[in-house]
């Protein structure tokens, strides 16, 4: 129903963000790594618990995994990755990217369950991820037997990654292998979604751009980079060329985040509460340079968590939401936030309110209506559902296709744009509320 007080309708929008961003035509192996190494080479880009990797040393092991699976996997069948908050998890994710070989990811403690690994022909992970893909029967492999397989296929550390030119120069690639082409495969809301390198990097565009990121600061992630807020915060951070700390919940990433100092602090709203709610207020550096943490949200939320967590955060603890088949939607900006809103849409996000019965758009401003589904549109969005096999057909005339199982997700749209399945509120200042899913 239409509100009975018009209110002055537009979005806020941060000073100096910009709503709309062009994508570079580039691999992510390209712009996330191989830039780095040759600009920063000892630079630290990648800490957890057991490792700390400089540029240099990261672009080595990304192109021994790439080498090492070329080798390996039969064209045409993907490979499996299942890897918690690992530097090693990190490398094996970048590598199996790199390798121009679809790429199933998986957290552990979900492999089994949520992404069917039974097509592929090899599982890499870290300790976690390897002890999980072997009881399912899984050959498995860690990253120092894909190093190690790389020099036995005589494949150099500074040679050809995914065999492409180690360049920034685009081009030169195959369809199959293109930048839209489906590469990796992460269980969404509505079940298996595959990404492209481009959508990837979109995400990461218009996200880093969002928050004002940039290479001196340091991101603490408790994700898997198997998961798709993980492997957003990765592609984030290192397209920044920032240092990304990677640890588990409570402890580790408590100890981490006294040890590294990080500005960002990646984390599920609940994880994040366990983690730092409570805690002492974080005093900020007499540069000015603000701490905040980053909580994604999948649905409505408990806005006294998120009061929790931002004594220990500087006082800010900024709210996220997205889901695998979109990246982030809606996100709260450290220069204005209310602790029960959700945020506003990210740069290349168009989101419109639409019927919460039908999906179709309200002809009608967020501000002007009690609530509606929030549908969105963005280069960041999942270009395939389901299989992503070469039988895939395209499906629905939007640009987006799906293979044999990809009906749930293909239903999602309406026209070009994806209904996400939430319901939210606006504010006259145009600051969402997320109400319903």
């Amino acid at each position: 129903m239409p509100k009975a007080i018009a209110t002055t309708p537009s979005w806020y929008w941060p000073d100096r963000v910009p709503r709309v961003l062009g994508t570079p035509p580039y691999f992510l192996e390209e712009l996330l790594v191989e830039r780095w190494a040759r600009r920063r080479p000892a630079h630290p880009l990648v800490v957890s618990a057991d490792a700390r990797v400089g540029a240099a040393g990261l672009a080595e092991s990304v192109r021994a995994v790439a080498c090492a699976i070329g080798a390996a996997v039969t064209p045409g069948r993907p490979v499996a990755v299942s890897a918690g908050p690992t530097a090693e998890g990190a490398a094996l994710v970048l590598g199996a990217l790199a390798s121009g070989r679809k790429v199933l990811l998986a957290p552990p403690g979900a492999a089994a369950g949520s992404c069917d690994v039974s097509d592929a022909s090899l599982g890499l992970g870290d300790a976690a991820g390897a002890a999980e893909f072997g009881a399912a029967g899984l050959e498995v492999l860690r990253l120092d037997d894909l190093v190690g397989r790389a020099h036995d296929a005589g494949g150099a550390p500074g040679g050809d990654v995914g065999g492409r030119p180690n360049s920034l120069a685009p081009g030169g690639h195959s369809e199959e292998e293109g930048l839209d082409a489906p590469v990796a495969c992460i269980v969404g809301r509505y079940g298996p979604v595959w990404h492209s390198h481009h959508s990837l990097l979109a995400g990461a565009v218009a996200l880093g751009a969002f928050l004002g990121v940039d290479g001196d600061t340091a991101w603490l992630s408790t994700y898997s980079p198997c998961t798709w807020e993980g492997l957003c915060g990765l592609t984030v951070a290192l397209l920044a060329g920032s240092t990304l700390v990677l640890a588990e919940p409570l402890g580790a990433a408590a100890e981490a985040a006294a040890a590294e100092q990080p500005t960002w602090l990646l984390s599920s709203i609940t994880d994040a509460a366990a983690t730092w709610g409570g805690g002492k207020r974080h005093r900020r550096g007499g540069d000015g340079s603000a701490r905040a943490a980053l909580l994604m949200v999948d649905g409505p939320f408990d806005p006294d968590e998120r009061r929790a967590v931002a004594p220990a955060a500087g006082g800010t603890a900024l709210t996220m939401f997205g889901m695998a088949e979109t990246g982030v939607v809606l996100a709260s900006h450290p220069s204005w936030y209310l602790d029960e809103s959700v945020g506003i849409p990210i740069p290349n996000m168009h989101v419109v309110a639409a019927d919460p019965d039908t999906g179709e758009p309200i002809s009608t401003m967020w501000e002007l209506v009690d609530h509606a589904m929030v549908t969105a549109w963005s280069p960041s969005l999942a270009v395939a559902g389901g299989a992503a096999d070469d039988d895939s057909e395209p499906g629905g005339g939007d640009g987006h296709f799906g293979g044999r199982n990809a009906s749930s997700f293909a239903s999602r749209f309406a026209g070009r744009r994806f209904v996400t399945g939430v319901l939210a509120a606006s504010d006259p200042n145009g600051m969402l509320y997320l109400v319903d899913e």
